[in-house]
This record gives structure tokens, C-alpha cells and sequence, in this order.
């Protein structure tokens, strides 16, 4: 078990770094001129990355993207906070709509809706058990939207379901900018290591709650 761990983990790290040498020049270009953008709006570069982060990803843009480019424009620290809340703050927008939309309106604009059955329980642990599962995020919470998890569940599970990948993201898209191919690397392996403990962490804890 311990090798099996340890070839992941090397696996992980040169994935890592050979995803982050063969980002496409669009991508590197789109990255560039977000972090000019925001520039140019001074000191209120952070609240307006923020909000956009929690529109874009209430109507269902990529968490990750958003990850990806804060650390890229604010390095990782701030990038991961204004990330990690500002699609949170996106993701309880769609919550609280669930709530409030009939279902049938719902299931009409999203189909898919209609294939996916997850028993959501109560609790933070539901949430977080719903935050594993492989569908869009969107998905993910309008039907927590339709559980019967509280208001706090929903923060304290999505925090926590989030962090694996948020933070991964973040760390990458500030590891992206670096000229020097050794601080690439460093930024690379922390990355590794960071996602494998968080998510094995997060995976242990939902076994616990779940037994």
C-alpha cells in the first residue's frame, strides 16, 4: 500500500510539471491578459476578481478556471482565498435558487438532472460526500439545493470538498508564472503533495461520518 502511495505520488508530480510545460500558448495568453485586466482596476483588482468568480461560477463556469487564474494573478496565498470563497459564494447563489425554483423548471433547463439520483442525508459529511462525486459542480449544488442539509452544512461540507482541487489549482496557476524551471518544480511537487493529502484526508472523513 505504502509503494502503491508513493507511485502515485511520483506519478502526480511529473503530471504535474508536464501539464504545466505544455499549457497551450492561448491558455498562457488568456492568463496574461486577466492579470493586466485586473492591473488596471488598482487597488480593487481583488473584490472584482472576487464577485466575478461567484457570478461566473453561480451560472456554472469551471471552479477551477477561477483557481487556476487567481493564483496566476494574486500567487498563491490571496489566489487561493479569493478563489476558494468567491466560488463558494457562487456555488450558494445556485443553492439558495434550488430552493426557491420549482424543481420541475429546473429539470426542464437541466436534463441531466433527471439521470443523476444521489440520496443526499443530513449534515456537513453529506455535503462533503456529494462534493466527491464526478458531475459538474452546478449539479452538484442544485441538488443539495433540493436536500435537506442545512445552511451551515452546505458552507462547512463545501469548504471542505473544495479544498483538494482549489488549492492544487491555485498552487499551479501560481506555480504557471514562474521563469525559473527549478521554482516550477518546487511549485509543482508541493502541488502533488498538497492534493494527495488533502484528498485522501477529505476521502478518510467521509468514510468516518458515512460507516
Amino acid at each position: 500500500m505504502k509503494l502503491l502511495s508513493a507511485l502515485l505520488l511520483c506519478l502526480a508530480l511529473a503530471a504535474s510539471l508536464a501539464l504545466l510545460l505544455a499549457l497551450p500558448k492561448d491558455w498562457l495568453l488568456l492568463g496574461s491578459q486577466v492579470k493586466a485586466q485586473l492591473a488596471a482596476t488598482g487597488l480593487a483588482a481583488p473584490l472584482v476578481f472576487f464577485l466575478a468568480s461567484a457570478v461566473l461560477t453561480g451560472l456554472g463556469a469551471p471552479r477551477l478556471l477561477f483557481c487556476f487564474l487567481a493564483g496566476w494573478s494574486f500567487g498563491f496565498g490571496w489566489g487561493f482565498v479569493l478563489s476558494q470563497f468567491g466560488t463558494l459564494l457562487g456555488a450558494y447563489g445556485v443553492f439558495l435558487l434550488a430552493r426557491r425554483i420549482a424543481p420541475e423548471r429546473l429539470l426542464q433547463k437541466y436534463p441531466k438532472l433527471k439521470t443523476i439520483t444521489v440520496p443526499v442525508g443530513r449534515g456537513w459529511w453529506s455535503v462533503l460526500l456529494v462534493r466527491q462525486l464526478p458531475i459538474s459542480g452546478l449539479y452538484n449544488d442544485i441538488l443539495l439545493g433540493w436536500s435537506p442539509v442545512t445552511h451551515r452544512d452546505f458552507w462547512v461540507g463545501s469548504f471542505l470538498g473544495f479544498l483538494p482541487l482549489g488549492v492544487t489549482a491555485s498552487l499551479m496557476g501560481a506555480g504557471a508564472i514562474q521563469a525559473d524551471l527549478v521554482e516550477l518544480g518546487k511549485y509543482c511537487a508541493l502541488a502533488a503533495v498538497l492534493f494527495f493529502l488533502l484528498n485522501y484526508s477529505v476521502k478518510w472523513v467521509t468514510a468516518r461520518k458515512t460507516a
